[in-house]
C-alpha cells in the first residue's frame, strides 16, 4: 500500500520572524479577556551569527525577545516554536445512528489532513461538555469543528456552548451544517460550512478547515 505523503499544511509547531510577531501580539490582547491563557515558547536553542545563545529552549517568547529575534534574523527565518493555540477538536456526536456514518467520516477526513500528521493533535467528543473537560485539563484546540448534534441536545449543547464562549470568546469554531442532519446552526458567531452532497464536498471542506485553521489573527477582530 503507498504511504501517504505527510505535509505540515497547518504549520503547526513553526513559525516564520513575521508570523511569531503577530502570534505574541495577538495572544498578549486575547490574553487579557480570555480565561484561557496563550503563550508561545520556544522548541530550540537560538544563537546569534556569533553562536552566542540569546535565546533558551523552552523560553516564553513575548514581545522583547520578538525584538531581540528581529535584530538577529530576518522576517522570513522559521523558528521551531510550541503554541498552546494549536489543535483541532471534533464536536460530533456518533453514538446514535442518524450520524454515526457521516461522523466517522468526517472524523476520518480530518484525521487524513496532511497525510495523517496531525493525528495526535485531533481530539473528538460528543458534546460542548466534554469539549469544556478538554480546557480543563490545560488542552487548547486552535480550531473546533462541530458536527452532527441530536435535535433533542440542541438546547442543553447550545447551553455550554456559550459558557464556553465566556470562558474564550476567542476560539475558532467551524459549524458544519447539513440537510439531512443539521439544517441550520444554532451555534452564534460560528463560522459556517454547509454539506451539500456533492462529490466535492469532503474536499472544499478540507480547504475550509485548512483556511480557519491558518488564517492569520486579525487584531481589529480581537481587539474589545
Amino acid at each position: 500500500m503507498e504511504e501517504k505523503k505527510q505535509i505540515n499544511i497547518l504549520r503547526i509547531g513553526v513559525a516564520n520572524l513575521t508570523e511569531l510577531e503577530e502570534l505574541v501580539k495577538a495572544f498578549r490582547l486575547m490574553n487579557q479577556y480570555s480565561k484561557r491563557r496563550r503563550f508561545v515558547v520556544s522548541r530550540e536553542d537560538l544563537k546569534d551569527i556569533y553562536g552566542n545563545k540569546i535565546v533558551e529552549k523552552a523560553h516564553d517568547i513575548n514581545i522583547s525577545v520578538v525584538k531581540l529575534l528581529q535584530r538577529n534574523f530576518k522576517p522570513d527565518t522559521v523558528f521551531k516554536i510550541f503554541s498552546s493555540d494549536e489543535g483541532i477538536a471534533i464536536v460530533t456526536y456518533f453514538e446514535s445512528m442518524t450520524g454515526k456514518d457521516f461522523s466517522m467520516q468526517l472524523i476520518e477526513t480530518i484525521g487524513n489532513i496532511g497525510g495523517g500528521i496531525y493525528k495526535p493533535f485531533i481530539d473528538v467528543v460528543p458534546n460542548f461538555h466534554e469539549l469544556f473537560k478538554l480546557f480543563e485539563k490545560g488542552l487548547s484546540p486552535k480550531l473546533v469543528v462541530v458536527g452532527y448534534i441530536p435535535v433533542k441536545n440542541v438546547a442543553q449543547e447550545v447551553s455550554m456552548y456559550n459558557e464556553i464562549k465566556k470562558f474564550d470568546p476567542y476560539i475558532r469554531l467551524l459549524d458544519i451544517t447539513n440537510d439531512d442532519l443539521k439544517p441550520k446552526s444554532f451555534l452564534k458567531g460560528a463560522v459556517l460550512f454547509h454539506f451539500d452532497n456533492t462529490l466535492k464536498v469532503w474536499h472544499r471542506l478540507l480547504t475550509k478547515i485548512i483556511n480557519e485553521y491558518t488564517k492569520p489573527y486579525f487584531m481589529e477582530e480581537i481587539s474589545k
